[in-house]
């Protein structure tokens, strides 16, 4: 995934119209149905639906729109931020980062670290998969993923982002974990390592289960907001989500803890700076959640 799939979709549902949004976009009507349909698959949703001959949002689509607003406008803000210091760009980072640490980690931490260290620039690309293996490559400087890298050809260090949470429409806050089992489908496999255990044991408590599998976080978070569902997530998300969602600590399951992983394979003074910063914002975003 990539921001440019996201400024595809605005300018699309805005036109409503592939050929004017092509137009917008300096794009060829292929490549702009191509870029929609990736973003599509990436979220696992429709965005757009054909009523006759007129293109129109789904739900999901029209849902979608704040959350796309949202993301571009904090990255470019931090973009301008930047561009803005008077100081000349000492030193330049390129970096790679996973579509869950782009959406919920970096727009609270570009902001702080770019107000500190203005003489360090920072290019920012969303990667899906791969990001080990980019960093092995020298494609990039740092790395930042859930997904633990199995290569030796590369530095990692593991960050506990804390113990996982039940997230649950509010609504239901009197039901207990196991009747929330029983309610919801569980929306599943937005974490690369802990769900399989915790798909097994809810499934011995709950046989009958429905597990949804989302990777995505933040169709999980809409989901979970219009009544559709339940997960378990960081703890420390509760703060910015909607407040239409509660959360609980697990009872019932074994609480797993959710882990990121920093990669590098260079090493230089901006780089360590970087990476001491990161691990003090987690440290701090974690101290800040209480029930």
């Amino acid at each position: 995934m990539n921001l440019d799939w996201y400024y595809t979709f605005l300018v699309l549902s805005k036109h409503l119209n592939y050929h004017r949004a092509s137009e917008e976009l300096f794009l060829t009507e292929p490549t702009l149905h191509q870029q929609i349909k990736k973003l599509e698959k990436h979220l696992q949703v429709n965005l757009f639906e054909t009523v006759g001959r007129n293109l129109t949002l789904t739900p999901t689509g029209r849902e979608f729109i704040p959350i796309v607003k949202k993301i571009i406008a904090t990255y470019e803000d931090g973009i301008k931020k930047i561009q803005l210091k008077n100081k000349k760009l000492e030193t330049h980072l390129n970096i790679a980062v996973s579509p869950y640490i782009a959406t919920y980690l970096l727009p609270k931490f570009l902001p702080e670290f770019f107000e500190e260290q203005p003489s360090v620039g920072i290019s920012i690309t969303v990667l899906q998969n791969d990001i080990a293996r980019e960093i092995e490559n020298n494609q990039f400087d740092i790395g930042i993923a859930r997904e633990e890298p199995y290569t030796t050809k590369i530095n990692s260090e593991k960050i506990c982002e804390g113990k996982i949470a039940l997230f649950y429409p509010k609504n239901d806050s009197q039901l207990t974990e196991v009747e929330l089992f029983q309610k919801y489908k569980i929306l599943s496999d937005n974490h690369p390592v802990y769900w399989n255990k915790v798909k097994q044991e809810i499934s011995e408590i709950v046989p009958e289960s429905q597990f949804v599998s989302i990777k995505d976080i933040a169709v999980t978070e809409k989901l979970i907001e219009m009544g559709q569902g339940i997960s378990y997530l960081p703890l420390y998300l509760k703060m910015t989500l909607n407040p239409n969602i509660a959360t609980r600590i697990p009872e019932e399951i074994s609480i797993p803890l959710s882990f990121t992983y920093i990669m590098t394979r260079k090493n230089s003074e901006a780089i360590e700076l970087f990476k001491n910063k990161f691990k003090e914002f987690i440290v701090f975003e974690q101290n800040k959640v209480n029930f």
